[in-house]
């Protein structure tokens, strides 16, 4: 075998005359049928370009590191004969996929990669390889791969590098090919720009602390870089999650309504041994998802279900199947005197029904109720089989535009209310099916679990579309109804919710709020209803605080939809995850507060962030709380500062002492809105 590898440079580590170097190839190196028959091939092919193939140890020592990670997903930069892509591909499993990128299909022997049975793992690229990295962060997203070899034109290394970080994921691999260049790194006499750029490379990995490294004499000197975890997950944006109400035109309750004694036989008084009974169906768009995927779905979707059907139960029992009623084509629809349970449409009904991204199958809706122009009002067709339970849940895996955003892991919507206490009965949970693709840190159980929480959440109680539905203890509507219709008075064109009122949701201003530029009245929205009122001033140890302040940024699907990220860093419901997350006494208090839910407190875990701080915290802005600390010398617990150019390896322990953390502050490329400006 020696002999295929005579014309190869002196740096190839197969070429050297150590003996316990060839001690060690000759009793390690394997080779199949077909890598025999690829090496044999070399000789035919032209001298000057022989050194081109990587090394034969270094490919088997990658096969070995890409079965000890279950690697699943690969991407090779420089592809050559192709001996490298066999290599890689004979150690994925029968559904990997590797991308191979080269300008030229000349000398790539794809007739052994079939004699092999690896070609259907293999997806050949012939473009420029920047190209297809970008187009990949497109189709499959950042954190997507599990290894990168990195072998193409020198010149590029730098930018395959950077683009290899954002696709590689958490506890990926990435290896760098040449990085001794034949010797050539050490002469300072070449300027040559591919031997600059190597030399930028190798500084630039040994000071990077995003990754761990390792730089063997492999071949012709081979880098390996290992992401960090924890990095990652800092380098990234913070996952959120978007919630999306629908308009008063979507919004329809969705049982008829007869007479006051009807209402007694079908909503009884609850018992503490009930559970909240909670039907999953799964749409069309889930099961076309892998079969990994899919379980990591229903798995995550059915615990966290499991933990709401016990942690609280709906005040009053429904004794008969839920049907969801038919949408209309038009805003005009009618309803009948006594009996404003039912929308009428104008004319027909729509042929699909939607609850969130999904269509909601046939037997769970209700005869299509119509009205002529006459305003003859009649009903049509026959009511599906229902379903015997107190809330559907829909549960999607569609790439819609609102998992555009990448940092969007899930979306979330409750559809329709029953008529007597206005309480959800189905709501959607769409999963960005890319992320469950590419991200290894989503596929992290407890995480993910903590996610359909979180969704859950959106479509049982905390919505800015249902604020307006809320009731007291005795069942009254917090908000004034309309007495023709039954719906709240106002409606907000702008949000498309209905205006809750001030007993749920309030306005309160600020004055004095302190930020970088000097001071400003700081407009702030609150859930002030009982039990949220009680919980946050107990927790903050203020007892002039009006109620527990909402988010004010992000779009309209994580404004006012989330807890303040300032004030209630990991409660599940603020809207973006960035550390472990807790289900707090606060949102579960907003549960008790809907009139909705009994809620079991002992499911709840305490919120650390902010408590006993004092009003000084919770009423000021962060500069200032900041800044007063500072001035006395004292920590600004519970945030943190850093220079600008923070160490990244310094890391602290938490106000807890049970974990190691670090001040992660990063600076923005642009300004942010001078009033978050520290």
């Amino acid at each position: 075998m020696s002999k295929i590898f005579d014309n190869l440079l002196s740096t190839k580590s197969l070429h050297s005359k150590d003996p316990i170097d060839r001690y060690i190839f000759d009793h390690s190196l394997r080779y199949t049928p077909e890598q025999f028959e690829l090496l044999e091939d070399i000789k035919n092919l032209p001298e000057k370009i022989q050194p081109w193939l990587g090394s034969t140890d270094e490919a088997q020592f990658f096969q070995l590191l890409i079965r000890l990670m279950n690697g699943k997903r690969a991407i090779e930069i420089g592809t050559f004969t192709g001996y490298t892509s066999l290599a890689i591909a004979l150690a994925l499993p029968s559904d990997g996929e590797l991308i191979t990128c080269d300008i030229t299909d000349e000398y790539i022997r794809q007739d052994i990669w079939i004699k092999a049975g690896i070609r259907n793992k293999i997806n050949l690229q012939i473009r420029p390889a920047l190209e297809t990295l970008k187009d990949l962060l497109k189709t499959y997203g950042s954190n997507s791969f599990d290894f990168i070899f990195i072998d193409g034109d020198k010149e590029n290394y730098l930018q395959y590098y950077e683009l290899s970080l954002e696709l590689i994921h958490s506890n990926g691999l990435i290896a760098i090919d040449n990085t001794l260049w034949n010797g050539r790194v050490l002469n300072e006499n070449d300027i040559s720009i591919e031997t600059i750029t190597i030399r930028q490379m190798n500084e630039l990995v040994k000071n990077d602390n995003r990754i761990d490294i390792s730089f063997l004499r492999l071949g012709d000197g081979t880098t390996l870089y290992f992401t960090f975890v924890f990095l990652r997950i800092i380098i990234q944006k913070c996952f959120s999650s978007v919630h999306i109400s629908p308009n008063r035109n979507q919004l329809q309750y969705s049982f008829i309504r007869t007479n006051s004694d009807r209402i007694v036989e079908r909503f009884k008084r609850r018992t503490t041994s009930d559970i909240f009974q909670i039907h999953i169906h799964y749409d069309t768009s889930v099961k076309k998802l892998l079969n990994d995927e899919q379980r990591l779905i229903k798995e995550a979707v059915e615990a966290a279900t499991k933990f709401w059907s016990k942690a609280i139960r709906p005040k009053y029992k429904l004794n008969n199947r839920i049907r969801l009623a038919r949408q209309c084509p038009s805003r005009k629809m009618f309803i009948v005197e006594n009996d404003y349970s039912v929308h009428y449409c104008s004319e027909k009904c729509l042929d699909e029904t939607h609850c969130g991204d999904i269509i909601v199958p046939y037997e769970h809706l209700q005869q299509c109720h119509v009205c002529n122009k006459d305003r003859k009002c009649e009903r049509i067709g026959t009511n599906g089989s229902g379903v015997n339970a107190e809330f559907i849940l829909y549960v999607s895996a569609l790439d819609t535009n609102r998992c555009e955003p990448i940092d969007t892991l899930a979306t979330a919507s409750f559809c329709q209310l029953e008529p007597e206490q206005d309480r959800p009965i189905a709501g959607n949970i769409n999963v960005c099916p890319w992320r469950l693709r590419g991200d290894r840190i989503w596929r992290d159980f407890d995480r993910l679990v903590s996610t359909i929480k979180h969704e859950i959440l959106h479509t049982l109680v905390f919505s800015s579309g249902l604020f307006a539905f809320f009731r007291d203890s005795n069942g009254e509507p917090f908000t004034e109804r309309d007495p023709a219709t039954r719906w709240p008075k106002a409606y907000d064109e702008k949000l498309q919710v209905y205006t809750p009122s001030d007993k749920v949701l309030k306005q309160i201003v600020r004055k004095n709020w302190k930020i970088r530029g000097g001071l400003m009245n700081k407009i702030i929205l609150m859930l002030v209803t009982p039990k949220v009122q009680a919980i946050v001033r107990e927790h903050f140890s203020c007892s002039t605080l009006e109620g527990a302040e909402l988010e004010n940024q992000g779009s309209i699907g994580t404004a006012l939809t989330h807890w303040e990220k300032r004030l209630f860093e990991h409660e599940i419901m603020t809207g973006t995850y960035t550390q472990e997350s807790v289900i707090s006494n606060l949102t579960l208090a907003l549960l008790e507060d809907s009139g909705w839910y009994d809620v079991s407190y002992e499911y709840g875990k305490p919120l650390l962030w902010g408590r006993n701080l004092g009003c000084d915290f919770v009423k000021t802005s962060c500069k200032q709380w900041i800044d007063s600390k500072l001035e006395k010398k004292q920590s600004p617990y519970p945030f943190c500062i850093s220079s600008s150019k923070p160490n990244l390896s310094k890391r602290i322990c938490d106000y807890t002492y049970d974990k190691v953390v670090m001040c992660n502050l990063i600076e923005y490329p642009t300004a942010v809105p001078l009033e978050y400006q520290v």
